[in-house]
């Protein structure tokens, strides 16, 4: 798949200009509408948590951001892959190219999202903590393996969509139910011991705790915990790409 998609470079990049494009158009903000949703996420979850329910985390801002524009990505991500290959139909019934370049340009696109917030975010946050921790320069090794991970589960899910449309709604519901599963407005810390196995079984566990070790607690992830992102990462892009290409002959009749 990355040979294609570096043969077929000029494609993505126009794929990803048009979605900017149609998010935009005719928007007064424009890009600034990209911070103020995860804007509003943490001003909500701020006062929610700190104030109200007390959860009580030093520098609680830090360790929300850490943790909740990844999970924007991959839940953004995951949601307008769902949507992807039936958008772009009428261009994938007339002109033949590899079909994963369509997914891949969505995961693109809300990755170029999340690039844009934390050069934002990241620089007010860090001037809030009184510098930035060495570990951050472990952060781009997280990043690439939760895209690597985003981009199997978008390539399954923009397949399956078109043959089962009600995925698209199964996706919405489940990433809800998996956000209050991710330690992202409670330190996994209070999870009970009892539920610690559930909790291992969500993939977006080890990559928010990694993001939080790294931008919150100035520390490395501990190995296994890049173990088992890697292990996510591998899981998800083999069996994204298998999906697809078994139901890749039959998606121009789908659609």
């Amino acid at each position: 798949m990355l040979p294609d998609l570096w043969r077929y470079r000029d494609l993505v990049a126009g794929l990803v200009a048009t979605e900017l494009k149609v998010k935009y158009r005719g928007s007064a903000l424009g890009f600034l509408w990209s911070l103020l949703s995860p804007l509003a996420l943490i001003v909500i979850y701020t006062v929610a948590f700190r104030y109200i329910a007390r959860i009580q985390i030093d520098r609680f801002s830090l360790f929300l951001v850490s943790g909740i524009l990844p999970w924007a990505f991959f839940a953004s991500s995951a949601t307008s892959s769902t949507q992807s290959l039936m958008v772009n139909a009428s261009l994938l019934k007339k002109v033949y190219f590899p079909r994963a370049i369509v997914p891949a340009s969505t995961v693109l696109f809300q990755f170029v999202q999340l690039v844009l917030a934390l050069t934002v975010f990241l620089p007010f946050v860090f001037a809030i903590r009184g510098g930035v921790p060495w570990s951050m320069a472990l952060y781009p090794a997280v990043l690439t393996l939760q895209v690597v991970f985003v981009l199997g589960v978008a390539l399954a899910l923009s397949v399956l969509t078109v043959a089962f449309r009600d995925l698209r709604h199964l996706t919405e519901v489940g990433l809800t139910m998996l956000f209050w599963l991710t330690p992202i407005v409670y330190p996994l810390s209070m999870v009970p011991d009892a539920l610690r196995p559930l909790f291992a079984l969500n993939p977006m566990t080890a990559f928010v705790s990694a993001y939080q070790d790294i931008a919150y607690w100035g520390r490395a992830p501990a190995a296994g915990g890049f173990a088992a992102m890697a292990a996510w990462a591998a899981t998800s892009l083999a069996a994204g790409w298998l999906v697809f290409r078994w139901r890749a002959p039959s998606l121009v009749e789908d659609l």
